[in-house]
């Protein structure tokens, strides 16, 4: 994790770091990327990059589960929080797709961590990071409980259903729409672009009616 050093950094020298670490991890396998390349592009020595973080797995590790999630957080939780749970459950879908479209560089970081590897260090990352995930979408979940939106006696598999819907099961439809691989979406502008706010509506209401379907309360659908 990050040293203290670190968060006593000017704002511009350290943001200039995190997006130049986050560019170099983005663009290159872990063991590929280069520290060096990294201090190169953020105009610091290489050996300062050891006063803030222990070494690469470390830089990595924290990209991984705590920057890229943080931001993400940030991002949906800009949107306006209003209507029902339902609408507010929609909101959060389209959300994600959207960060998708507007931070490639960080979904890409993400979708990096999920390529097998040989590096043991690295091995557990990408189901750290889908775990934190889960637990966000567990507290969104549990509103819809308290509003009696629900009905999820089981709300830990409620949970892992939803995530399915809404991250493979989603995922695999924006692709199949696209007609390109996932690496493909994340490098074309172009291809984003095609995911537009009007699309991503329409598939986050799919979704919405999708998990209603399964988890809707009867005295509230009926």
């Amino acid at each position: 994790m990050p040293t203290s050093t670190f968060f006593r950094l000017p704002d511009e020298r350290r943001d200039r770091l995190v997006n130049e670490a986050i560019i170099e991890f983005s663009e290159r396998s872990y063991t590929e990327a280069s520290l060096s390349q990294i201090a190169s592009r953020a105009s610091i020595p290489k050996g300062s990059v050891y006063q803030y973080f222990e070494d690469k797995l470390d830089l990595y590790r924290w990209l991984l589960t705590e920057e890229a999630p943080r931001r993400k957080r940030e991002f949906i939780g800009a949107a306006p929080r209003e209507g029902d749970f339902w609408a507010r459950l929609e909101t959060f879908i389209e959300r994600g797709m959207a960060f998708l479209v507007e931070h490639p560089r960080l979904a890409r970081l993400s979708a990096s961590a999920a390529a097998p590897t040989a590096v043991v260090e690295v091995r557990g990352l990408y189901k750290a990071i889908c775990e934190a995930g889960i637990e966000e979408l567990r507290a969104v979940l549990e509103e819809g409980t308290r509003d009696g939106a629900l009905d999820a006696p089981d709300l830990d598999i409620a949970t892992r259903f939803v995530s399915t819907v809404i991250g493979p099961g989603l995922t695999d439809v924006i692709l199949h729409e696209l007609g390109a691989e996932l690496h493909e979406v994340l490098a074309s502008d172009s291809l984003r672009k095609r995911l537009n706010l009007k699309r991503r509506r329409a598939l986050a209401h799919q979704a919405i009616l999708f998990i209603r379907n399964g988890l809707g309360s009867e005295r509230k659908t009926r």
